[in-house]
């Protein structure tokens, strides 16, 4: 699961076509056409996906798949931070489209300039946090003791 983003065209008739999506992927030399994307998960086993039409965009903070669906005549990342979400935008831009997040909202320079302070949390530096069960004996008051 997480969190899907999508650049598309705000009219629907006008769908972004492989051709133009194709076009692009070889007018930015950050981009690599991939017909399938893999994965090392945390057992060490490879997982394998078929990506048809996707791009791989190597930037310097990683690779990220960028998925084509032709059905929709959109482009779709996965739980972005916001340096793809710039990515997306600047993209969206090129191909006279937006950005749209899964409940209509959109993305834009205007969300990067309220969001630039913000950075992308690893979660991983918290793992070992313990957290003290909730003692419903307690007063709510007490809830440092």
């Amino acid at each position: 699961m997480g969190y899907e983003l999508i650049i598309q065209r705000e009219d629907e008739e006008n769908k972004i076509t492989v051709e133009e999506w194709k076009n692009y992927l070889n007018s930015d030399s950050e981009f690599n056409s991939i017909e399938d994307y893999s994965a090392t998960l945390g057992d060490g086993k490879v997982l394998t996906v078929s990506t048809p039409n996707a791009g791989l965009w190597k930037a310097a903070q990683g690779e990220v798949p960028f998925t084509f669906s032709e059905n929709y005549g959109w482009i779709s990342v996965k739980n972005p931070e916001n340096w793809i979400i710039e990515k997306m935008i600047s993209i969206a831009d090129k191909l006279d489209a937006v950005v749209l997040g899964e409940e209509g909202e959109k993305y834009d320079k205007k969300y990067l300039e309220e969001n630039s302070g913000i950075e992308d949390i690893d979660m991983t530096k918290y793992k070992n946090i313990k957290i003290k069960p909730f003692d419903p004996n307690k007063k709510w008051w007490q809830f440092w003791k």
